[in-house]
């Protein structure tokens, strides 16, 4: 009996963007994307309806991304070792039942922080099989735009949510907005069919050698992005409202409207220059937009949401491409774990350090520290990219 005949069958890889297997896993993504959108009003709700500290808001807040980076090494190992729809799944269902739970949750306590650990291994769940399938189904060359199109999918639902939870808990209350996403993510469990079971072999040769320093560079860049789109997205809520705003939602308008403009206008940019210094530019912009926020006005919040948009419009997929170029697509599972556990490491020190800095010197100190932050995270990656460079993988 020949070895092939014992092999595991994959599918092969279809060139381009357009493919039907691309379209569905951006499907996919989106209605996950709406589901965890939909708690992005989650500060203003703790603020007025549970009277919450600052430093309670970024306990909550961080308590999904705390779990999050937990999770996302181990989700990392599952993917890559067990059926990865089986993974996705668990992710989809997860998300849906935490967020009924909400429906139900009257108070600040064990309960609402042990669903955010669950919202938080639905993200690790849901975002790295949602990668992992879309690099596995186009060329190396389009990766930037493909992560890019993938983190679009998802943005699109940061500005679509908030605009419609926001009035829908006006009339209806916030248990309401909670009950439809949670019944949205277990719908979504029907766009499973035809999504690809088996990995996909590339067709791009093997890999280059790997720089190490490099990688490194990488998941420090997720972890300060981290931290910025933490407080941004955080803080910045109820710093409005301090500084007398009523609505801010208006925010993740301008940071979507700025972001779909950079991935869909923009979307050559990093896969022509080269993701690492794409990414390099993008955090000295990030840390530009953060630090500002820390005199920010009511009339900031759409200037401020656009500035974030460019800035992470560009960076989220140069980053994420410039680690998964040169690793074999039963690596990238791995991969994608850590540089989520990065991510959501940042986000977590961030939020939850920084609440009560904010509760006793306010909110300024909170932007510029992070803002300083990330500008620190630009040098090692222009750095280690020369010696990229020199061994030919970039």
């Amino acid at each position: 009996m020949s070895s092939a005949s014992t092999s595991t069958p994959v599918e092969p890889v279809r060139s381009g963007l357009t493919n039907p297997t691309f379209f569905r896993i951006l499907g996919v993504q989106m209605a996950f994307g709406l589901v965890y959108s939909a708690f992005l009003l989650l500060p203003k709700y703790l603020r007025l309806q549970h009277h919450a500290s600052s430093t309670t808001i970024g306990w909550v807040a961080g308590a999904a991304v705390v779990a999050g980076a937990i999770f996302a090494p181990l989700v990392g190992g599952w993917a890559a070792r067990l059926p990865r729809l089986l993974v996705l799944g668990a992710g989809m269902l997860a998300a849906g039942i935490a967020a009924l739970g909400f429906a139900f949750v009257e108070r600040v306590g064990v309960t609402m922080f042990v669903l955010r650990a669950v919202q938080g291994f639905a993200w690790a769940a849901v975002t790295n099989v949602t990668a992992t399938l879309a690099a596995d189904s186009v060329p190396k060359n389009q990766l930037a735009r493909a992560i890019g199109y993938l983190g679009l999918s998802m943005l699109v639902t940061n500005a679509f949510a908030p605009a419609v939870t926001e009035p829908l808990a006006e009339h209806f209350g916030w248990p309401a907005v909670f009950a439809a996403a949670g019944l949205l993510a277990i719908a979504a469990l029907g766009l499973f069919p035809g999504l690809p079971r088996a990995r996909v072999e590339t067709q791009d040769g093997p890999d280059a050698p790997q720089n190490a320093p490099h990688l490194l560079a990488v998941h420090y860049g997720s972890l300060v992005m981290g931290a910025g789109i933490g407080v941004m997205f955080t803080f910045t809520q109820p710093f409005a409202l301090e500084r007398g705003a009523t609505r801010v939602g208006d925010f993740f308008f301008g940071y979507v409207a700025a972001a779909v403009f950079v991935r869909i206008v923009l979307s050559r940019v990093a896969d022509s220059l080269g993701p690492s210094r794409v990414a390099a530019w993008a955090l000295g912009l990030y840390a530009i937009v953060v630090a500002a926020t820390a005199w920010m006005q009511p009339p900031w919040l759409i200037p401020l949401g656009v500035g974030i948009g460019i800035s992470h419009g560009f960076l989220y997929p140069s980053l994420t491409a410039a680690g998964l170029a040169d690793l074999t697509a039963a690596s990238r599972s791995r991969f994608l774990g850590w540089f989520s556990a990065a991510f959501n490491t940042g986000f977590a020190v961030s939020v939850l350090l920084l609440g009560p800095i904010a509760d006793r010197y306010g909110f300024a100190p909170v932007f510029l520290v992070v803002g300083a932050w990330l500008a620190t995270a630009s040098w090692p990656l222009i750095a280690t990219q020369r010696t990229n460079l020199s061994l030919g993988t970039e």
